[in-house]
């Protein structure tokens, strides 16, 4: 019999699940959408008893749809958003009702509280990691602060893809990607730090046991076949947090590749093996061997699905982005003066956090063909002052492989290969989550032997897009605009 695994990718906008055979192909795809609530500004939070809701329905439903023998099924993985801390206490009941998510900033005092007392430079000596809200450790520490009661009570603070993976299997545990994002690995080592946990007010033995990414942790018990419909017993592998295996499912596994994953956010990724150390970068581990030094912008696909809500006179009209890139394909590259300023949910730099996002430079002769362009072109401008950090650091940047649902935008696609000044190779992979989860579960299954080799053997190339002299000229003088708007505003939001 063919052997398949199962995915499930835990997304910000959506909860998919999908059945995969095992040199690759995708039988079938369920989703279930979900919205982020939003109560303050720089809140960002979800109910983990609902992701649990909707990956049992989305597995149901897929396993209906592919009509696949369960018995075929020899693996499963969860991947997906970062950095959410869920606690459950010791009989795995979820202690934290709605979690932070990966955008959201509350904690950002005690990210300043740290700083009062430690040198950023000593931390990131330990974890190859400035210190920013984002960071799982630091999310939980505000939890101790505010609500000591829950704190108290949880056993386990889990990511949202472990936290799915104890669902699913009983058993507690992450991955390097996920560790390396609490703010308490050693980079070094591997290993939670005492010192880092002592520092931060935390225990470590509230986080999860570090298994290799494609290692497995548990099996699916009883309850969880009864409420998914999968068959008990079968291995579930440690997975990773989604972007990262992305990079994975696109073949982006050895040294010297830099990546645009545009999505609900946007990442400039590059391989290393080991981290940069430098406090314009943020450092992950692979799911293979190796690091990711990285640089994040919480809005970048999520700028495009704002204005599109923005322009529509209600919720019920009908503006497709198809329209919004046809008005903004007439407007000549640097949107005639207007810049956009894409921080809607902060940014990611600590003197930066509380950031909002901003029009600069609006006449009465702009029109939302303009803001549409100049939202595309705020988004390239944010990573292309992070393409300039990384060649300041060293980093030699060639061309760059672009993923995610941004890619289906060929506008956006000219753009970004201007401003950048690069060739952008574009996968042709639009589900580099799914086939990246799906290796590692292969992986854990005995399907495949070596991982990285399985990706890059499968990765193809639908396009490249070359730049356009002119408009890279162009657009360098826009850049620099866009930098001098970028340096004034730091700090303005307090």
């Amino acid at each position: 019999m063919n052997k398949n695994v199962l995915v499930v990718d835990l997304g910000t906008q959506s909860i998919r699940a999908a059945i995969i055979t095992q040199d690759g192909k995708i039988l079938g795809m369920s989703q279930i959408q979900q919205d982020v609530n939003s109560p303050r500004p720089g809140w960002a939070q979800q109910r983990p008893d609902s992701w649990w809701e909707g990956v049992c329905l989305a597995i149901r439903n897929v396993l209906a749809d592919a009509c696949v023998p369960l018995e075929s099924i020899a693996g499963v993985c969860c991947c997906g958003q970062m950095h959410g801390p869920v606690g459950v206490d010791e009989h795995g009941r979820v202690t934290t009702e709605w979690t932070q998510i990966w955008c959201d900033k509350r904690c950002q005092e005690q990210c300043d509280a740290v700083l009062m007392k430690r040198k950023e430079a000593d931390l990131t000596a330990i974890t190859a990691n400035p210190i920013h809200s984002g960071w799982v450790g630091l999310k939980v520490l505000w939890i101790k602060e505010n609500h000591p009661d829950v704190y108290g009570r949880t056993r386990w603070f889990l990511v949202p893809k472990d936290f799915i993976s104890f669902r699913l299997t009983g058993v507690a545990a992450t991955d390097p990607s996920e560790a390396s994002g609490t703010f308490l690995l050693d980079a070094a080592t591997d290993t939670y730090s005492e010192r880092m946990a002592e520092i931060l007010g935390v225990d470590a033995a509230k986080f999860a046991s570090i298994y290799p990414s494609h290692e497995v942790i548990g099996t699916v018990t009883e309850s969880a076949a009864a409420q998914t419909g999968l068959p008990a017993g079968v291995p579930v592998v440690a997975g990773g947090g989604d972007f990262i295996v992305s990079m994975l499912g696109l073949g982006l596994a050895g040294e010297g590749y830099a990546a645009d994953i545009t999505g609900t956010s946007t990442l400039f990724v590059v391989h290393k093996e080991r981290p940069l150390i430098d406090p314009n970068f943020s450092n992950l581990r692979h799911v293979v061997d190796g690091w990711l030094p990285f640089i994040m912008l919480d809005c970048g696909g999520l700028s495009m699905k704002w204005y599109r809500d923005v322009v529509r006179p209600a919720r019920e009209a009908n503006v497709s982005y198809e329209q919004l890139i046809g008005l903004a394909s007439k407007i000549p590259p640097g949107s005639d003066g207007l810049y956009f300023y894409p921080y809607l949910l902060g940014e990611r730099r600590r003197d930066n956090t509380r950031a909002r996002g901003a029009f600069v430079g609006l006449t009465l002769n702009h029109h939302a063909g303009h803001m549409a362009r100049a939202v595309m072109e705020g988004v390239a401008f944010a990573v292309g002052r992070t393409i300039r950090m990384f060649r300041d650091a060293g980093v030699t940047i060639e061309r760059v492989c672009c993923s995610g649902g941004g890619t289906r935008n060929s506008l956006w696609n000219q753009i970004k290969a201007d401003v950048y000044g690069l060739p952008l190779v574009l996968s042709d992979e639009p589900e580099g989550t799914i086939k990246g989860a799906a290796l590692l579960a292969a992986s854990g299954a005995g399907l495949i032997d070596d991982v990285a080799a399985a990706a890059r053997e499968r990765s193809v190339t639908s396009a490249i897009v070359e730049p356009v002299p002119e408009n890279v000229v162009r657009y360098r003088e826009h850049l620099a605009e866009f930098e001098h708007i970028y340096n004034h505003m730091v700090g303005f939001w307090q």
